[in-house]
């Protein structure tokens, strides 16, 4: 897997993937991540990693979060 840093409302992430993902759907996960409050300091998913099913559009990603690291197990496209 490859590491990408990424910023993103000032904030910085490592990406952890094997995907080419584009900078639209990083973005995409990240809001959503950020919106379940996934990056709190305090909290089981900070030290300890917490899968997280996010759909968005026609694709399902896997995703484990580990403080600021997001790591992106699984992308499956999705036939609607």
């Amino acid at each position: 897997m490859d590491v990408y840093p990424f910023h993103h409302r000032d904030l910085f992430f490592n990406i952890i993937t094997d995907f080419d993902l584009t900078f639209k759907e990083v973005r995409a996960i990240l809001d959503y991540l950020l919106q379940v409050r996934a990056f709190r300091e305090e909290g089981e998913n900070w030290e300890g990693g917490k899968l997280y099913d996010i759909r968005l559009g026609q694709a399902q990603y896997e995703v484990d979060v580990h403080g600021f690291e997001v790591v992106i197990y699984r992308k499956t496209e999705l036939e609607i």
